[in-house]
């Protein structure tokens, strides 16, 4: 079964982006700023150190 389009991907990192105000570097893939953004995988430890002081954060409420 295939996943989710690329394009609904990307609009829906943007989304993310936009209702937690905190926008991820650009070395996250869309996929991968969904799956850490909202809790459903632990960052990497590259990923942790690209986020910065935003990875005290994890996993963004958006509810």
């Amino acid at each position: 079964m295939p996943g989710p389009s690329a394009e609904g991907l990307a609009r829906s990192r943007k989304t993310l982006e936009r209702i937690t105000g905190t926008a991820f570097p650009p070395s996250f893939t869309d996929r991968d700023a969904l799956l850490v953004g909202t809790g459903r995988r632990a960052p990497t430890e590259a990923e942790r150190a690209a986020l910065g002081e935003k990875a005290a954060r994890l996993p963004f409420p958006v509810g």
